[in-house]
């Protein structure tokens, strides 16, 4: 027998001396895993371990290279500090698909760890994403106060037109929504946050169409031991959060569960001053607010041969005043989804199920040219259903890593609109249908040497669309390979990569049958669109040694029947547009990344992307810029971390960026700057204080043609809390 002996316990902390949370400690002995845990919010881990044998902790963490520290029998109180890693090391998920996380040297991923997102100043996941090179908003708009239509993501110059060209993930199922491609950010509990990978660069060879542009995938927190995270804030705009999730596991046995409540009155939109022509703010003019709600559910088991089998639910709700008294928009979504994973055939299956029904509910109106007064336009009342299926097989072949799988999605939407005219109802018309995607994927990963790893895979697609209201139905399909490659130049720090690719994208439900008004632009749906389908590439160089690392990558991508809002006609009182597929847009362009440690405990970050996305081919807008595309972004932090202090600054600038196709409304330069202090003031709780657009910048973010400015100075207070 064994004798009992104390556990071994320790501390993780980065380079600075802070605290590690949630970092993965496995025990090995003679190779084998013999325990496992993971850090609490002080870093604090505790494991038993036999006093006879050899031993060794291996501790990886999001963001920091892995340290592996043999042990003997006499440890009991241990300091693990970990190093960061360099970005192509970066522990990652997105680019491979793998159910084990793994790095991919060919692959442009950033990954924010949840220490990260806590020590950042932005209040949601979209505005702290800002920082990424070339990652904008449609509109520049936060998800606080924007509607959720125009919640798009746009990388690398693949501009939005309300529709996201990037996929957002939450553990494998998508968070764009099933009927328009937009994104609701607040579905995933910030505190449930473990990371987050954003991959620039199409990932239609492994993820198809949505991917076109790349992929943002939010992985949530696993707790191993009972353990409970919580944000408790409030603040200015009248805006409060309370946030909890928490979990553990037992037997096999793991169970996890959480909640979101947000709120905030927010602010006026249209600004007090406006062009020539264009009235100022009126009585009209209202705070554009947002109220949400949502709780999720999870629990699985994991048997002693390795299967597991997991199930999740959940419930989203929210409110949202988008400016006038008559303009408002509600959704209500559930959804539910399940996972299986195990050895097969000396590989790894993993499958997962998901399915879910969303209410929409949209309201617009006619304001007057002297903003003092308005009518209702239109309402729009849009369910959506939605079910998916993927399945996936990876295994180590030698140097090789094999990956395999298919995955299947079906939705149903319909848009049911009642047009009013002088405050009467006409008539309501209905229009949707359903769309179905189909594919397979393989990928091959060979690491010819330790210097020399080489990626190639493709994916295939078949897209259905149907409409029983006008008895449209067409059939296509795509092929999208990828090649790349990473090669590490001897121990001098530096690595080359390289990489081309196909991509595809469907049209959405939304684009093909749902129109919509923005200010004075009405824009119509077009039934008769094309997928676009993307050509690209990218190449790029890498140093990384020592406190410090840098990345810099060039980009081109060529977007073949891009589709956009273009402008059919235009008078002072009314803008009218489609949605068409207008020839191709060329977009290329240079990201830069650095990041250093310096001593007595600071850090500092900056990133940036120099774009010029234009429409070319045969079209009318020739040479126009992409509208939504800032010619170039970029991003400072600071960061400070020690003896329970933390501190941390962002200043952010966009460079100018057109709001429109005729390339007629401009959207000037805008810095923001975002600070934040907080204070650790007990084992399990820390005080912070954070201060959005410190300096009260007015900013543009919209122009419809009427100005609309973004978020003005915000201030709140809170305490987060990690237990155990």
């Amino acid at each position: 027998s064994v004798r009992s002996v104390p556990a071994v316990r320790g501390r993780v902390i980065d380079a600075s001396g802070a605290a590690v949370p949630n970092a993965v400690v496995r025990l090995e002995v003679s190779g084998a895993a013999v325990g496992e845990t993971r850090t609490s919010g002080e870093g604090r881990f505790e494991l038993n371990m036999r006093p006879s044998e050899q031993a060794r902790l291996v501790v990886t963490a999001a963001g920091f290279a892995e340290v592996a520290l043999a042990l003997d029998a006499s440890a009991r109180d241990v300091v693990v500090t970990l190093q960061p890693a360099p970005f192509f090391e970066a522990v990652n998920v997105t680019s491979s698909r793998a159910d084990v996380p793994r790095a991919d040297p060919t692959a442009t991923v950033t990954v924010f760890s949840a220490a990260d997102l806590s020590a950042s100043a932005p209040a949601t996941l979209d505005d702290a994403l800002k920082v990424v090179p070339g990652f904008t908003l449609f509109r520049r708009t936060s998800s606080r106060v924007s509607n959720p239509t125009a919640q798009g993501v746009s990388l690398r110059g693949l501009g939005g037109t309300g529709a996201s060209r990037a996929l957002v993930l939450a553990d494998g199922v998508p968070l764009n929504d099933a009927f328009g491609g937009w994104v609701y950010w607040d579905k995933v509990p910030q505190v449930a946050i473990d990371h987050v990978e954003v991959l620039r660069g199409s990932g239609s060879d492994l993820y198809g169409a949505d991917a076109v542009g790349g992929v943002v995938h939010v992985l949530t927190w696993q707790p191993r031991r009972p353990s409970v995270r919580a944000v408790l804030e409030g603040g200015s705009l009248a805006t409060a959060r309370a946030s909890a999730y928490g979990g553990g596991r037992s037997r096999g046995w793991s169970y996890s569960g959480g909640g979101d409540w947000f709120g905030t009155d927010g602010y006026v939109t249209v600004a007090t001053q406006q062009s020539p022509g264009i009235a100022p703010r009126g009585a009209v003019d209202t705070k554009a607010g947002s109220h949400h709600r949502m709780g999720l559910a999870s629990g699985g088991y994991q048997a002693a041969n390795g299967w597991r089998v997991a199930v999740r639910g959940t419930v989203f709700s929210e409110d949202r005043q988008n400016g006038t008294p008559a303009t408002i928009n509600t959704t209500d979504a559930r959804q539910g989804s399940g996972s299986l994973a195990g050895g097969l055939w000396g590989g790894l299956l993993s499958a997962t199920a998901f399915g879910g029904t969303q209410d929409y509910y949209q309201t617009y109106s006619s304001v007057a040219a002297d903003r003092n007064a308005e009518s209702l336009n239109r309402t729009q009342t849009v369910p959506t259903r939605v079910v998916g299926v993927s399945g996936q097989w990876v295994r180590p072949l030698g140097r090789v890593t094999l990956l395999v799988g298919g995955e299947g999605r079906s939705v149903t939407g319909t848009t049911i609109e009642t047009p009013y005219a002088q405050g009467r109802a006409l008539a309501t018309t209905q229009a949707g249908g359903t769309q179905r995607l189909g594919s397979a994927f393989a990928q091959a990963t060979w690491n010819a040497s330790d210097a020399l790893t080489v990626t190639v895979g493709a994916h295939g697609d078949g897209w259905h669309s149907e409409s029983p209201f006008t008895g449209y139905n067409t059939t296509l399909g795509a092929f999208n390979p990828r090649a790349a490659f990473a090669y590490r130049l001897g121990t001098t720090g530096f690595s080359l990569r390289a990489s081309a690719y196909r991509g595809f994208r469907a049209p959405t439900l939304n684009e093909l049958y749902r129109g919509f008004r923005s200010g004075n632009t009405d824009t119509q749906p077009n039934e008769a669109l094309e997928p676009e389908r993307l050509s690209g590439g990218e190449a790029g160089l890498l140093y990384a040694r020592g406190r410090g690392s840098v990345r810099v990558t060039g980009f081109w991508n060529v977007l073949d029947s891009a589709i956009t809002n273009v402008t059919l006609t235009s008078t002072p009182q009314l803008i009218t547009k489609q949605r068409a597929n207008a020839d191709r847009v060329d977009a290329t362009g240079v990201e830069f990344e650095s990041d250093l440690r310096l001593p007595a405990s600071f850090s500092v970050s900056f990133a940036s992307a120099i774009v010029d996305s234009r429409y070319e081919g045969n079209t009318s807008l020739r040479g126009n810029r992409v509208p939504q595309v800032p010619s170039y972004n970029a991003a400072l932090s600071l960061r400070f971390s020690r003896a329970g202090w933390t501190a941390s600054s962002q200043v952010r600038v966009t460079g100018a960026q057109f709001e429109d196709d005729l390339n007629v409304f401009t959207l000037r330069r805008a810095t923001v700057t975002d600070v934040m202090v907080g204070r650790a003031v007990g084992r399990w709780l820390t005080a912070f204080v954070a201060v959005e657009n410190a300096f009260d910048t007015l900013y543009d973010v919209g122009r419809t043609p009427t100005l609309t400015t973004g978020l003005p100075r915000a201030a709140r207070a809170g305490v987060q809390i990690a237990a155990p």
